[in-house]
């Protein structure tokens, strides 16, 4: 016997001193190879994605872009696995409530089969050649709650995971609108510095214009032709923070950077009157955080039932059948036979060195944590939405302030040209007012933008960029309606006070 035994014993000693034994060079020179593969494979699929993914032109509106980016933006499809995740484990969470079924056939072949004489007579006990197939059910039937907690708790994690993709889904309409907004943003200041370019030009052949008449001289040329330098600068810096914000954009929306895409909607102020206590009853009924953390609470108290089930007794219902050769009732028979038993067992753990206790203990602080949990995100919801309200009020004030600031500059620009003309006004007065108007215009387009955002912010802080909760919507089938600017005089489309 001992000999049969060696030369396996032997085999697998030696497969494991094998497998153990690479080198380090080895190793490194294994690892390299598959980078190098690693990276072939990424240029064949980024030579494929050009073919496959989604690449825009010409007009785009916001509306669309959030649309895009809802069906495009990769973190976000990444997110909606959780879904599938969650649904995975309600089905598995099944198991603790359903019956166990195991099947197992066996073949052993002994060295020798036992045997007896009886006088003259051999009787073998057994046979050399033994088969089995051992049937098992297995049905739990009392688990002190922790089954229904488990059911539960499967249950309030899908709700889970439908509250983490509404919180993805509205950070990804966040950033795809602040994306459009930034762009939106670089174009009108693109514009103000090109209107300027081209107000300077035409001043610079008035200039050249009374140089050939001598009421102008050399300086008053040079200093109009710098005018026109600065302004081009300016004009080529604005141009190029257009093409970068446009490249974020479709970052932002998940689709290829060669698209040339032209913004359709534009900057737009709308006086919003929103109340704090409103504000907050939306985004108390709204935001993903609360429902999480809420979720959590509950997620909690089930976790707590499981671990206070400990103390009770399992019981579990039993049935198994055997099925055999040599007969399992008659070792002497050598035949095809079958026996089985059922019945109930109890399992009830006396003491387990403090162990049930301690896991008691952690879920009871657990479950405190995340209450604490839940009132700090409430806090945190009254923070960002107070924050919101007051950068939204003071925005609206600087629009306002700005609105006539701008029209004061560009009647300024026209009274220096006029005056110009005229020769009451000099070349430095008209350059002065240029780059105020220039400046005023920029600000202006930076108050609107500020407004914009500060209403979007609003708007994120209050739940509402996405789907109401339990309204059971794919992300794809969300039309993203509350992006757009709100009507005057209402907040996110609730009517204000």
């Amino acid at each position: 016997m001992r000999v049969r035994i060696l030369p396996f014993l032997v085999a697998v000693l030696m497969t494991g001193i094998s497998a153990g034994c690479a080198s380090r060079e080895s190793l490194v020179r294994d690892v390299r190879e598959t980078r190098t593969a690693a990276y072939t494979q990424w240029l064949k699929m980024r030579q494929s994605k050009e073919r496959t993914e989604v690449s825009i032109q010409g007009k785009l509106h916001l509306a669309d872009a959030v649309k895009l980016a809802i069906r495009q933006n990769k973190e976000l499809q990444a997110t909606l696995q959780e879904k599938e995740i969650a649904r995975g484990k309600v089905i598995e969470s099944y198991q603790a409530a359903l019956p166990k079924i195991n099947a197992k056939g066996t073949y052993r072949r002994l060295d020798e089969a036992g045997s007896f004489d009886v006088g003259d007579v051999s009787i073998s006990l057994g046979d050399v050649d033994n088969y089995s197939v051992d049937l098992t059910v297995f049905q739990p039937v009392f688990r002190g709650g922790a089954i229904g907690a488990a059911l539960r708790a499967a249950k309030l994690a899908e709700l889970l995971s439908d509250e983490a993709v509404r919180a993805a889904l509205q950070k990804t309409i966040y950033q795809t609108a602040l994306a459009y907004y930034d762009a939106l943003l670089a174009k009108d200041k693109y514009e103000v510095n090109k209107d300027a370019v081209n107000s300077a030009r035409v001043h610079l052949k008035d200039v050249l214009t009374k140089r050939k008449h001598g009421v102008a001289s050399d300086y008053d040329v040079l200093r109009a032709e710098v005018d026109v330098s600065n302004f081009r600068a300016e004009m080529i810096k604005q141009k190029n923070n257009v093409d970068l914000a446009k490249s974020r954009l479709l970052k932002a929306m998940g689709v290829l950077q060669k698209g040339d895409i032209e913004l359709a909607d534009e900057l737009e102020y709308w006086p919003m009157k929103p109340v704090l206590e409103e504000a907050l009853k939306i985004a108390h009924e709204n935001r993903p955080d609360l429902y999480q953390a809420e979720l959590n609470v509950r997620l909690q108290k089930e976790a707590l039932k499981v671990a206070r089930s400990e103390y009770w007794p399992k019981i579990d219902a039993f049935f198994e059948e055997l099925w055999a050769k040599p007969d399992p009732k008659s070792i002497t028979t050598n035949e095809w036979n079958d026996t089985w038993n059922a019945g109930l067992s109890v399992n009830l753990s006396i003491f387990d060195g403090l162990g049930r206790e301690g896991r008691v203990h952690q879920q009871k602080a657990t479950l405190a944590q995340s209450r604490y949990r839940l009132a700090n995100t409430q806090e945190q919801a009254f923070l960002e939405v107070r924050q919101a309200l007051l950068t939204l009020r003071n925005a609206e004030e600087f629009v306002e302030s700005q609105k006539l600031n701008r029209e004061r500059a560009s009647e300024g620009l026209r009274l220096a040209q006029v005056g110009y003309r005229q020769g009451i006004a000099s070349q430095v007065e008209v350059s002065d007012a240029r780059s105020a108007l220039t400046t005023a215009k920029g600000l202006y387009y930076e108050s609107v933008y500020g407004h914009v955002v500060s209403r979007l912010r609003l708007q994120l802080a209050m739940g509402i960029l996405g789907p109401r909760p339990g309204e059971g919507k794919e992300p794809g089938e969300y039309v993203p309606e509350d992006v757009l600017a709100p009507k005057p005089g209402a907040v996110a489309g609730q009517p204000a006070h």
